[in-house]
């Protein structure tokens, strides 16, 4: 059977970026999602995505499930970047205005970022929880 995560084919030694982009994606639109927001939506909002996103991130990898979920976290955010860059250029052409690259000021931005790696950590721990492999006592016959 063929291998489906990079990480099994190079024994783990390092990231699998297939799985830091999922989780990552998920991130970014959750980034996006709340970026316009007041601070307790775009907690509750990066909450919940940075959860799911860290969770995919750690059910796509053999291994490593936290690392690979604060790796989500690192493409979620420049995901936003390159967001905020796009609609940056499309408000030069006549489009709407572009979001803030730090929406509320930076104490708010840093709250949103710690709440969104402790939800992808927790999102990788769970996954890790879950997809551990079963003693000899978890035999089903």
């Amino acid at each position: 059977m063929r291998d489906v995560s990079a990480s099994r084919r190079r024994g783990a030694s390092r990231l699998d970026p297939i799985a830091a982009a999922w989780g990552g994606l998920v991130g970014a639109i959750g980034l996006m999602t709340g970026s316009r927001r007041e601070l307790a939506s775009r907690l509750l909002i990066a909450g919940a995505a940075f959860a799911v996103g860290g969770f995919l991130a750690g059910v796509r990898t053999i291994d490593r499930r936290a690392a690979h979920a604060v790796a989500a976290c690192v493409v979620a955010y420049a995901l936003y970047v390159v967001f905020v860059v796009i609609a940056a250029v499309a408000d030069w052409f006549g489009g709407p205005d572009p979001p803030s690259l730090i929406p509320g000021g930076l104490v708010d931005t840093l709250t949103a970022g710690g709440v969104a790696v402790a939800s992808a950590l927790l999102g990788g721990l769970l996954a890790n929880s879950w997809l551990r492999p079963g003693g000899q006592a978890r035999r089903y016959s």
